[in-house]
This record gives C-alpha cells, structure tokens and sequence, in this order.
C-alpha cells in the first residue's frame, strides 16, 4: 500500500523526469485494485490528517466509499473506566475514517495508473547489492537494474532488508488478533469503540453497514476461543456488552499474530525503507497505516523538493539520515502510545485498575486533556508537513 502511496505522491518529481520503476510480485491489474495481498477486503482507519492528504492527491471519490468515524468510547471491561469523545465537540469535523484496503488500493491504482512509471508487477527482487553510485537489484528472472534510489515498501516480506544489513527489533505480544466484520441490530451511527478487556483490547470501527471487528486475545487462550465465528457470538457479547445491540454474525475471520518489528537503522547509502518495512506496530491504536503514509509523504517531499533544487538530484545519504531519524521520531511516539495502552490496561494491579480507571472518567471533566488524549489516539502529536503538490 505504501508503494502506490508514495508514487503518487511522487508526482511532481515524476512530471519533471524522476525515473522511478516500481516492482511488485502480484500480477498486473487489469481493473479495480491491484493483486497486491495489501489490497485484501480488511479494514483500515485513516486518520483525519490521512483523508487529507489523499484528497488533495485527487482521489475525488474517497468520501463516498469511507465510513466517518464521529465518535470514539473508549471503556474497560469490569471496571469503572470510561471515556465517550465526540468529534464535533472537539473542533473536528471528524476523527478519521475507516475503509476497505481494496476500494483505497482501487482509488490509488486508478489515480496512479497513467503515470511515466516503469511498472513491473509479477517481478520480485531476488537480490541487492550495494555499488559504488547506488544499488544493483537482480530480478527473480535474472534481468538487473541499476537503482541511484532503493525504498523499500514490501511490508517486511521479502529478505531486502537482511541483504541490506538492516537489524530488526521484534516485541512478541504473545497475542493474536481475529479479524472481521460483524453486524449487529443497532447501527453504528459513526460511532468507534475501544473496549480492554482481561483477555486484551476489541475494536469495533464503523465499516459500512457494519462494524469491523479487531479482537485480540493472548496466545495462551486460544484453545479456549470458540473454534467458529457463530460460536464466538455469546463470548463477544459477554466481552464487548450490548453497545450496538445484539450481534446477529461475524463474518469470516483473519487471525494474525500481535508482533511490533521496526528497524534500528532504516537508512543506508543509496537505499531507506519505509512503511510496515521500516515499523510493524500493535493494532491497539489502529495508527499502521497512518503512520506509514506519514513517512512516505516525509521522504516524497524530500524526494520533489530535491530533485527540483537539485535539477533531477538525489537526496545525499545525510539527508536520508536525517529524514530517517524524523521519521524514526514519529515512529517511537506513536508505538509508545500503543505500549503504554497495552501495559495499562492489560495490568491485573488492583491500584492501575482503579488509577486507569479514574483517568478515564476524568477526560470527560477536562476537555483540553480529552483532546490530546484524541489527538495521540490518532497520531497526530507528531504531524506530517503539509504537501504542496504539483
């Protein structure tokens, strides 16, 4: 996603002849979105600074296949805890949005599609090899390219970044995540939730005529879990309450394991990685994607405005170090938002209970307290440079 992502924004420097191919292994679209197993019918919250940016890319019809999110409650099972936001009371149009990875990949693929790209999809990188003026990549069928300018955008999939010599930190949640979508007898009106429970945090965003479900649980539960969306409707229920009434289904699930991966040094000679490349964070927050678009849109400034200045140059290497080290910023404020929640509400101490307890019932007191707690919510401590476009 991050790939597309970025190649828009790279337009103005590609209007004024930046060379750039993009590589991909899924197949060629041949319409609506691409094959990428990015693009797949989960759901993904984009934070209002997010639906910004990709608005003023021009994907006119975002508005009309996104689900506004208006409000937020955020409540701990078993406990007093509880904090309802309301977007128009904090000076927000809205807090964000939720949409489908293929309807956004269906918007990039169109905007981007007609761009002077050397697209290459079906092709994969099977090697890369740093040289003196930038970096030698080796296809899977053994044609070579020549890179002034390597980004890595593949999600952490493919061994780049061992090849590279780029060290990964993992945090193993011990946890997995079930992913969903859920309807119930009550409509969601716009409205989020976040409700801790023992077990860990459930999600329920607005999606739609549903609401998509993220349920997390320790790894150590899951023989207890029901075996079968149908008969996971009573724990649910149980676990999440009635807010939206009750659960009629949960439609098929996606269970992925809760792991944070980022790179100690995402930056090298003639190469940077970005996106879930660079950090893999915990869903808590739902701030994956918007963190991603933000260091793209931090080197794609980097990139237009360079080879503007520069008549068609490169960033320097400390250049990239430094646009690493913003984004590497960025990255530790919004995982250590994600880790505090965690450890917070995952706490069985009796005094954490009650101390989280009271926080939350006192933001409703404190609006200019409620609003930050908003703003970290969403990733939007650490704001992104407003693009000016082509």
């Amino acid at each position: 996603m991050a790939g597309l992502t970025l190649t828009a924004l790279l337009q103005p420097a590609l209007d004024r002849g930046l060379t750039t191919a993009l590589i991909d292994p899924a197949p060629q679209p041949s319409s609506g979105a691409p094959g990428s197993p990015s693009f797949d019918d989960r759901a993904t919250a984009l934070s209002g600074q997010t639906l910004d940016v990709l608005q003023r890319l021009g994907l006119s019809e975002l508005n009309s296949v996104v689900s506004d999110i208006l409000e937020i409650e955020v409540s701990d099972h078993g406990h007093l805890g509880y904090h309802h936001m309301r977007a128009a009371e904090q000076q927000f149009d809205r807090y964000g949005a939720v949409i489908a990875n293929r309807s956004l990949g269906s918007l990039l693929w169109q905007h981007t599609q007609a761009l002077p790209v050397d697209w290459r999809f079906g092709q994969s990188v099977s090697k890369a090899r740093p040289i003196n003026d930038g970096i030698e990549l080796t296809l899977a069928d053994g044609h070579q390219i020549h890179a002034g300018l390597l980004v890595l955008c593949d999600g952490g999939r493919s061994s780049l970044t061992e090849q590279l010599g780029l060290q990964a930190q993992t945090v193993d949640f011990n946890a997995v995540a079930r992913i969903a979508t859920v309807e119930t007898t009550l409509p969601h009106q716009g409205k989020a939730f976040e409700r801790f429970t023992q077990q860990g945090p459930i999600a329920l965003l607005p999606f739609g005529d549903f609401s998509a479900l993220v349920w997390t649980a320790p790894k150590a539960t899951q023989s207890t879990w029901p075996s079968t969306p149908e008969d996971a409707i009573p724990l649910l229920e149980a676990q999440f309450g009635q807010r939206l009434g009750r659960v009629r289904r949960i439609g098929d699930w996606q269970q992925y394991p809760l792991i944070e991966r980022t790179l100690s040094q995402p930056v090298g000679h003639h190469f940077i990685a970005l996106g879930n490349t660079a950090a893999t964070l915990h869903p808590v927050a739902g701030q994956g994607f918007n963190l991603a678009l933000r260091g793209v849109q931090r080197f794609a400034d980097l990139i237009n405005r360079t080879h503007d200045e520069g008549a068609g140059q490169l960033p320097s290497f400390q250049e990239l170090t430094t646009l690493a080290e913003t984004i590497q910023g960025d990255q530790d404020l919004t995982a250590g938002f994600s880790r505090q929640l965690i450890s917070l509400f995952g706490s069985a101490n009796p005094l954490l209970q009650i101390g989280r307890g009271l926080g939350l019932n006192s933001l409703d007191r404190h609006p200019s307290l409620s609003r930050l707690f908003a703003l970290n919510s969403m990733g939007l401590l650490a704001a992104a440079p407003v693009s000016q476009g082509s």
